[in-house]
């Protein structure tokens, strides 16, 4: 049987010791979780950047991943940013026109979208693909970081003895020397990305980060939750801690989550889950391990959710 979320909320606030634990029962494991959305759906490509000389021709073969994580058969829309330059047609076969950068965009209606960078040619020893790299990503204030690049041919063959520009989009938040040295100055994100013989790489998205926030948690929707939530950025490594005196209520799928939203069904849809919790007390979560990608001022809130019934039991606002 499923519950509507307003239903599962008016029981557990009315009923007793008894109805209690019949709504836990019959509103956790009665609903369907293959219906939650885990992942932002997406498009992959077999690489972001591709190089061809001029009348060459490539078939593109996208990818489509559903919010459920799993591959779907659709229809994609394809579209050059410079048809004089790159033209794709409604297979999304592509060809090379004339010398130059342009970028190919690959849509799946509303849902996804991915851009593929062609760099057009005329010489196959020229430089046509160039692609960069960062050792690190998450920079605290004054920390330093140095890029990676790669330069090659219409071949593959690796390129050396080029003039490379470096560059970087917002440099109150990070600068980039023209040997690749990236130094962090202040909180944000911005992209590094390099040129070599007039063909422009991908772009590398460098984030400046506090090293820790912190939040109290405040009840919702006359739940329980009380206590504090540390982010910390340890040894390369996003930790989330709850204090000593952190309670909460409790339900058949109680979870821990990242959102920037408190409503339900936006964490739900796009919040990040992190672990199931059982107890109250401390707890400790190595967020990097099961999310290597999240940086610790991506989301706003850490939530204790009842997963089934989309609900919000209390949240944290995460400051520094």
């Amino acid at each position: 049987m499923l519950w509507s979320n307003s239903l599962v909320m008016a029981i557990l606030r009315n009923v007793g010791a008894v109805g209690w634990c019949f709504v836990l029962v019959s509103a956790c494991i009665g609903t369907d979780f293959q219906n939650d959305p885990i992942v932002d759906p997406l498009i992959e490509l077999e690489s972001e950047q591709i190089g061809l000389k001029i009348d060459e021709q490539i078939q593109l073969s996208p990818r489509y991943f559903n919010e459920y994580g799993q591959e779907e058969q659709v229809s994609f829309n394809y579209s050059s940013s410079n048809p004089a330059l790159v033209e794709v047609n409604s297979t999304g076969l592509i060809t090379a026109k004339s010398p130059g950068t342009g970028f190919v965009q690959i849509r799946f209606g509303e849902k996804a979208m991915k851009s593929l960078q062609i760099n057009v040619v005329s010489d196959p020893n020229e430089v046509a693909v160039v692609k960069v790299s960062a050792e690190r990503r998450t920079l605290f204030p004054g920390q330093k970081t140095q890029m990676v690049i790669s330069i090659q041919n219409l071949t593959g063959q690796n390129l050396t003895g080029k003039t490379i520009q470096w560059f970087s989009e917002n440099e109150t938040i990070a600068t980039v020397d023209q040997n690749g040295l990236v130094t962090a100055m202040k909180l944000g994100k911005t992209d590094i990305h390099a040129k070599v013989s007039g063909v422009k790489s991908n772009p590398v998205t460098v984030s400046v980060a506090v090293q820790q926030l912190s939040g109290t948690f405040v009840p919702a929707g006359g739940y329980r939750a009380k206590g504090m939530a540390f982010l910390n950025q340890e040894n390369e490594k996003l930790i989330l801690r709850f204090s000593q005196d952190f309670e909460t209520s409790f339900a058949l799928g109680t979870f821990v989550y990242l959102s920037n939203s408190t409503n339900g069904q936006e964490i739900r849809s796009s919040g990040l889950e992190i672990a199931e919790i059982r107890a109250n007390g401390p707890h400790t979560f190595d967020i990097t391990s099961k999310h290597p990608e999240v940086q610790i001022t991506d989301y706003k809130y850490v939530i204790i959710f009842c997963k089934p019934a989309a609900v919000t039991f209390g949240f944290a606002e995460m400051k520094n």
